[in-house]
């Protein structure tokens, strides 16, 4: 049970420093890091551990249409994610987001060993932040063992135009 505090602890405190940074940013040479024009939507900080990384890309969005924010795990160094897992991720939209689907399974990812990718779509109903979440459930496994998460929450913001 403590582990799990830990665990939980470690990756906020990851969240948090983060967000100094821009995702786009993050394992980049450091003169790649100055140089590199931003030519896709920035991604939202990601939740990390040894074991595995969340990166989400929020996406960009105009009120009245169709949108959508890509959740991506990839597995820490020597780890693989569990293709025998069944993942899943649970959206929860707020007021004024539609979404034809908020439960995802194995069927719904583009899943290897190196990475788990969901894409979710949405559709805001009018302009400004719009704040959005989730759960995802999913595994990595190493050598030696399976490290199994359950309800890992997910949070990001789109600008909707």
């Amino acid at each position: 049970m403590q582990r799990i505090g830990l665990s939980i602890l470690f990756s906020l405190v990851a969240l948090l420093a983060c967000q100094k940074q821009p995702a786009a940013d993050q394992g980049a040479p450091e003169g790649a890091k100055k140089a590199a024009a931003p030519a896709a939507p920035k991604a939202a900080p990601s939740a990390a551990n040894d074991a595995y990384t969340v990166r989400i890309v929020p996406g960009e969005a105009k009120a009245g249409a169709p949108a959508q924010s890509v959740i991506e795990v990839t597995p820490g160094p020597g780890y693989k994610v569990n293709l025998e897992f069944p993942v899943k991720l649970t959206f929860t939209p707020p007021e004024g987001v539609a979404a034809e689907k908020k439960s995802f399974g194995k069927g719904d990812a583009e899943i290897t060993e190196k990475a788990l990718r969901f894409n979710v779509p949405f559709t805001p109903a009018a302009a400004g932040t719009v704040s959005l979440s989730g759960t995802a459930d999913f595994s990595v496994c190493n050598d030696n063992t399976c490290k199994l998460i359950r309800d890992e929450k997910l949070a990001w913001e789109v600008a909707v135009k």
